[in-house]
């Protein structure tokens, strides 16, 4: 059976930068005028906030039987999952895939997602 997306949570603030377990690469802030521009490396499955996809790999759309549905059928997908975006990035099972997942301080406890594996 495949193993889950392996999950670390950020104590810190979700705009804390994130870099690629693999390469280092940061994939999100990494332009200093831009703080929002995404700079997915190969490694990259998704980069995801509570409210929608921001990336999506070809890989993770394998994985999860995204292949080919339009982006309004994706949200569909995710949001019928109890736990969001997050819980359905869950759900990924590529080796040795992990995911880091940092969210605003409380009462907002809105959530980024980030998930990585070794290229195949």
């Amino acid at each position: 059976m495949p193993q889950p997306i392996q999950r670390t949570e950020l104590k810190t603030f979700y705009y804390t930068p994130v870099h690629c377990p693999f390469c280092g690469v940061r994939v999100m802030g990494a332009d200093p005028s831009d703080e929002t521009r995404i700079t997915a490396c190969p490694h990259t499955l998704f980069i995801a906030h509570d409210t929608a996809f921001e990336y999506r790999s070809p890989r993770l759309d394998r994985n999860l039987a995204l292949d080919g549905m339009s982006e309004q059928d994706v949200e569909t997908k995710w949001r019928a999952d109890t736990r969001g975006i997050d819980g359905f990035t869950d759900r990924v099972t590529l080796p040795d895939a992990i995911k880091v997942a940092a969210y605003a301080p409380a009462p907002s406890a809105y959530g980024s997602y980030y998930g990585f594996a070794p290229i195949e």
